[in-house]
C-alpha cells in the first residue's frame, strides 16, 4: 500500500511538472515580448531561477539536515554535491540533446558567447577547487556566490542595453508621426491593455509554482522507492535526484522545442547550470562549512561535466547553430557519467 501510494504522488509530480512547464514556457515567452526583451536573455535569467528551485531547495534541505544531525553529514553533503553536479551533467547531456534532436535550431550571438564563456569558466573553477584537496572549502564557496552575483550583474547590464536600445527606436518612431491626425482613444481599451500586462506574470508565477511543487513530489517518492532497494546515496543523487530535479528543465526544453522557442530552452539550460555550480554549491560550502567531495564526482563526474559543457559552448561558438550531430555527442557524455557512477 506504502509503494502504491509513492506511486500515485510521482504520477502527480510528473502532472504538475507537465501542466506547470507549459504555462511557464507561455508565459515567459509572453513577458519577454512584451518587455522587448530576447527570449533567450529571459530564459538565462528568470526562467533558470525558477526551474533551479528544486535543486537549491533540495541540496540545502539535505546540508540543514546534515548540521542538524551531525552524525551522517557526510552522506547528505553526497546528496547535495551529487544533485548540483548531477543536474549540471543531465541539464545539458540529456536535456538539451533531446531539445537538439527533437528540433536543432540557429544559436549563438553575443548573449550566448558571453553566457556560455562565463559558464565554461565557472565549471573549470569548480574542478579545481574540488581537484585540490578534494574540498570546496566556505572561502571558495564565497567566491562561487559571488560569481553568482557577477552572473547577474552581466544580465542585467545586457537588459538596460537593450532596454536603451528600444528607447532609442522608440524616439526615432515618434519623431515620425503625424500629429495632424485625429488622436486615439484609449479609455475604453486601458482596463484590458493592463489585464494584459498583468495576466502573464501571474501565470508565470503559477507555472513555476507547479513546476516546483511537481519535482519536489517527484524526487520525494523516487528516493523512497529507492531506498527501499537499498541503493547507494551517492548514485541516487546523481541520477535519480539530479534528473528529478531537472525535470523542470526537461519539461521547458521539450515544451520550448515543441512550440519553436529553442533559444528559451537553452539559455535557461546555461542559467541554471551557472546557478547550481556557483550559488547552490556556495551556499552549501557556506552553511556546512565545507563541502568534502566524495573521490567519484572529485576524479571522474566533475570533469565529465566540464567537457559535457565544453561540447554544447564550442561548437555553437564556431558554427552559430546546434545540431543532431552535437545531441548525439552530449548524450554519449551523459550516458558515461551516469555508467561510471553505477558501476564504480
Amino acid at each position: 500500500m506504502a509503494i502504491f501510494a509513492t506511486i500515485l504522488v510521482l504520477g502527480a509530480g510528473l502532472i504538475l511538472m507537465a501542466k506547470g512547464g507549459d504555462i511557464f514556457v507561455d508565459s515567459a515567452t509572453r513577458i519577454a515580448s512584451l518587455a522587448k526583451v530576447p527570449e533567450f536573455l529571459i530564459g538565462a535569467t528568470v526562467v533558470a531561477v525558477g526551474t533551479t528551485l528544486p535543486e537549491l531547495l533540495t541540496s540545502l534541505t539535505a546540508i540543514v539536515k546534515g548540521v542538524s544531525a551531525g552524525g551522517n553529514m557526510q552522506d547528505l553533503t553526497d546528496v547535495a554535491v551529487g544533485n548540483a553536479v548531477g543536474s549540471m551533467a543531465c541539464n545539458i547531456g540529456l536535456i538539451l540533446s533531446v531539445s537538439f534532436l527533437l528540433r536543432p535550431y540557429p544559436a549563438g550571438g553575443k548573449a550566448f558567447a558571453v553566457k556560455g564563456i562565463f559558464l565554461l569558466l565557472c565549471t573549470g573553477l569548480l574542478c579545481m577547487f574540488c581537484f585540490f584537496g578534494g574540498v570546496i572549502s566556505a572561502a571558495e564557496g564565497a567566491v562561487l556566490i559571488a560569481l553568482f552575483f557577477v552572473y547577474i550583474v552581466i544580465n542585467i547590464s545586457d537588459a538596460l542595453f537593450r532596454a536603451k536600445k528600444n528607447a532609442a527606436q522608440k524616439i526615432l518612431l515618434v519623431e515620425n508621426v503625424n500629429f495632424s491626425a485625429p488622436a486615439p482613444h484609449f479609455s475604453a481599451e486601458r482596463g484590458q491593455k493592463k489585464s494584459a500586462l498583468v495576466a502573464p506574470f501571474v501565470l508565470f508565477a503559477l507555472g513555476g509554482i507547479l513546476v516546483a511543487a511537481g519535482a519536489l513530489f517527484t524526487v520525494e517518492s523516487v528516493c523512497r522507492l529507492c531506498s527501499k532497494l537499498g541503493i547507494e546515496e551517492r548514485i541516487i543523487s546523481v541520477t535519480v535526484v539530479a534528473l528529478g530535479t531537472s525535470l523542470p528543465e526537461l519539461v521547458t526544453a521539450v515544451t520550448s522545442a515543441r512550440k519553436g522557442a529553442g533559444s528559451l530552452s537553452l539559455g535557461n539550460i546555461l542559467g541554471a547550470n551557472v546557478i547550481n555550480g556557483t550559488l547552490l554549491l556556495g551556499l552549501s560550502a557556506c552553511v556546512a562549512g565545507g563541502l568534502v567531495i566524495d573521490p567519484i564526482t572529485r576524479d571522474y563526474t566533475l570533469f565529465f561535466t566540464f567537457a559535457i559543457t565544453a561540447v554544447l559552448v564550442l561548437p555553437i561558438l564556431a558554427f552559430r547553430r546546434t545540431s543532431r550531430a552535437q545531441a548525439l555527442a552530449l548524450l554519449a557524455l551523459y550516458i558515461a557519467v551516469v555508467a561510471i557512477n553505477c558501476i564504480m
